[in-house]
C-alpha cells in the first residue's frame, strides 16, 4: 500500500521537464526564474515565443550563464531586481531581450489590439550561444519598474546541433548519449533475462529453484521493464522535446524496485538463506524486516521530496540535492548490513568459503561503486557531463551485479562455487516435520559440505541408492531401511555416506 501511495503521489507531482517548455507565469514579483538548459557552443539555439498584456510592459527575458559571478550570484541571493540585472554583461553579450516593439528588430515583437482587451505584445525570436565550453544557461524574466508584477505566456524551444540529429537535437548537453546508453543496456538486460530463464528451467529440473534465485529473476525483470519505459520516454523526447515524463518516472520507480529486490536477495544470501539454512532465525528475520522497511520508507520519502521540492534553479541533477545524498547514505547502510551478515555466515560455515569469498568481495565493490562515483562526479566531473556519466555508471553497476550473480549460481556439475546443495523438496519436507529436521539437514542448519558433494553408493542387495543429501525426499516421515532392517541414513557429521562403494557426482 505504501509503495502504491508513493507511486501515485510521484506521478501526480511530476512536471514535464522536456526542452519544449510551455506555461503561463503570473506573480507579484519583479523578477522570476523560468527554465534552464545546457547549450553546446555554436550549436545551441534558444527559440522563444512570448505574449503578454501591454500593462505589464516592458518585460525582459534574461539569459544568465553558470559562472559564479552570474547565476549563483543572483538566484535566491536576496538582491533587488536592479542588482540582479546589473550582473548581466550588456551590450557585449546580449544577455537580455526587451520584449517591446521599441526594440522590434532585436526582439521580434509586435503589438496586437483586440476588442475589449488590453493591447498585447507578441514576440518571436531566437538566440544562438557561443562560449568557450558547454554552458548551463538560465532563463529568467523581469520588469523592475512594474508595480503589478509579471504576467506572460511563453513557449520555449531549446536545442543542440542539427535538427536531423536524433541523439543531440532535443537534448541538453548533460543528457546527450543517455538514449544510446539506455538502448544498449536494454539489449544487454534482455539477454540476461533470457539466460536467467534458461538457467531457471535447469534449476527447476534439478529441484534447486530456490527462493533466492526467484528474487534474482524478479530483480532482472523489474530492471528490464524499467529500462523499457526509460527508453520509450527518451525516444519520444528525442522526437518532440517533451517526452513522456510520467512514463520516465514509472521507469525510475521500477528500477528502484529492482534495486530493492536485489538488495533483499544479497542480504538473504549473506545470511545464508537457502545456502546454509532453510529459514532465518526469528531475531534475524525481525532485524532484516525492520532494516528493509526503514530503507524503503526512507527512499520513498526522499523520492517524494525530490518530486515536490526539486529546484531546477539550484540543482542540476538528482544527486546534487539533499534527496540524492540521502539515497547515497542508504546505499552505504545497505553495504554495512551486508558485510555484517556475510562475516557471521562465513565464520559458522567455512565450507562455503568458495562461494562467499567472491560473493562478498564482488558485492562490496558493487555496493560502494555508485556512492564513490556520485561523490567524485559532484566534486571532480564538470557539471555539464555529470548526469550522463552517472546514468551510464549506475546502469553498468547494475549489469555487473546481475551478471556476476548469474555466473556464481550457474548450475553446472563442474562449478564448485554453486551455493545450493539441498533441494527445494527437502526444504518442503523439513517444514512439515515437527522439529524441522530431515536426515542431517535442519531448517536452521544445513549439513556441512560444499556443492557438489561426492558420496559413495551403497549396494543394498541388488539396489543402488542415490546420495541421500541430494535425494528428493518423499513426504513420508519413515526412513528407508536396508535388507538387515537397519536405517542406512545415519545422523553423523560425515553424512552423506553409505557402505560399499563407487563414487558418483550428482
Amino acid at each position: 500500500m505504501f509503495g502504491a501511495a508513493i507511486l501515485l503521489t510521484a506521478l501526480l507531482a511530476a512536471q514535464a521537464d522536456g526542452k519544449v517548455v510551455r506555461g503561463h507565469l503570473s506573480t507579484r514579483e519583479q523578477w522570476a526564474f523560468l527554465t534552464r538548459f545546457c547549450f553546446l557552443s555554436g550549436e545551441g539555439m534558444f527559440t522563444y515565443e512570448v505574449e503578454y498584456e501591454s500593462k505589464y510592459a516592458v518585460q525582459k527575458l534574461l539569459l544568465y550563464y553558470d559562472t559564479e559571478d552570474q547565476w549563483p550570484a543572483v538566484y535566491k541571493s536576496g538582491k533587488t531586481c536592479e542588482e540582479k540585472l546589473a550582473v548581466l554583461d550588456e551590450p557585449m553579450r546580449h544577455q537580455f531581450v526587451n520584449l517591446s516593439t521599441q526594440f522590434s528588430t532585436f526582439s521580434g515583437c509586435e503589438a496586437r489590439r483586440r476588442t475589449d482587451r488590453e493591447p498585447t505584445y507578441v514576440c518571436r525570436g531566437n538566440r544562438t550561444f557561443f562560449s568557450a565550453r558547454e554552458r548551463w544557461w538560465f532563463i529568467a524574466v523581469s520588469n523592475c519598474e512594474s508595480e503589478k508584477g509579471l504576467s506572460l505566456t511563453y513557449n520555449f524551444l531549446m536545442t543542440n546541433g542539427p535538427p536531423d540529429s536524433l541523439w543531440t537535437y532535443q537534448f541538453s548537453a548533460d543528457e546527450m548519449h543517455i538514449l544510446r546508453t539506455n538502448m544498449c543496456m536494454l539489449g544487454i538486460q534482455t539477454a540476461i533475462l533470457f539466460i536467467s530463464i534458461v538457467l531457471a528451467a535447469e534449476l527447476r529440473s534439478r529441484g534447486l529453484f530456490h527462493t533466492t534465485y526467484k528474487l534474482f529473476m524478479a530483480a532482472v525483470l523489474l530492471q528490464t521493464a524499467g529500462l523499457v519505459l526509460l527508453f520509450a520516454s527518451y525516444r519520444c523526447y528525442a522526437n518532440d522535446g517533451e517526452g513522456l515524463p510520467k512514463i520516465k518516472l514509472a521507469g525510475r520507480i521500477l528500477e528502484a524496485g529492482s534495486d530493492f529486490t536485489f538488495l533483499l536477495l544479497l542480504l538473504l544470501c549473506a545470511k545464508g538463506y537457502t545456502i546454509t539454512r532453510g529459514r532465518l532465525r526469528q531475531a534475524s528475520a525481525i532485524k532484516l524486516t525492520i532494516f528493509l522497511s526503514l530503507y524503503v520508507v526512507s527512499w520513498g520519502i526522499l523520492f517524494v521530496y525530490e518530486q515536490l521540492f526539486f529546484d531546477p534553479g539550484e540543482v542540476l541533477y538528482l544527486y546534487e540535492s539533499p534527496g540524492g545524498y540521502g539515497l547515497v547514505v542508504l546505499k552505504i547502510l545497505g553495504w554495512a548490513m551486508f558485510v555484517y551478515s556475510t562475516s557471521f555466515t562465513i565464520k559458522h560455515y567455512p565450507e562455503k568459503w568458495g562461494f562467499f569469498l567472491p560473493f562478498s568481495t564482488m558485492y562490496t565493490v558493487w555496493f560502494l561503486s555508485a556512492p564513490m562515483v556520485i561523490v567524485c562526479a559532484n566534486y571532480l566531473i564538470d557539471k555539464w557531463v555529470r548526469e550522463k556519466v552517472v546514468n551510464g555508471v549506475e546502469h553498468g553497476i547494475t549489469f555487473v551485479g546481475h551478471i556476476f550473480f548469474l555466473i556464481l549460481t550457474r548450475p553446472t556439475a563442474a562449478n564448485k562455487n554453486f551455493p545450493f546443495h539441498v533441494r527445494t523438496s527437502q526444504i518442503s519436507v523439513m517444514e512439515q516435520m515437527p522439529n524441522g529436521t530431515a536426515g542431517n539437514n535442519n531448517l536452521d542448519h544445513f549439513s556441512a559440505h560444499a556443492y557438489a558433494p561426492s558420496a559413495p553408493l551403497a549396494v543394498l542387495g541388488s539396489q543402488q541408492s542415490t546420495p541421500t543429501e541430494l535425494f528428493v525426499i518423499s513426504t513420508s516421515t519413515e526412513r528407508p531401511t536396508a535388507s538387515n532392517g537397519k536405517p542406512y541414513v545415519k545422523q553423523d557429521a560425515s553424512f552423506p555416506h553409505q557402505l560399499n562403494a563407487n563414487v558418483r557426482d550428482d
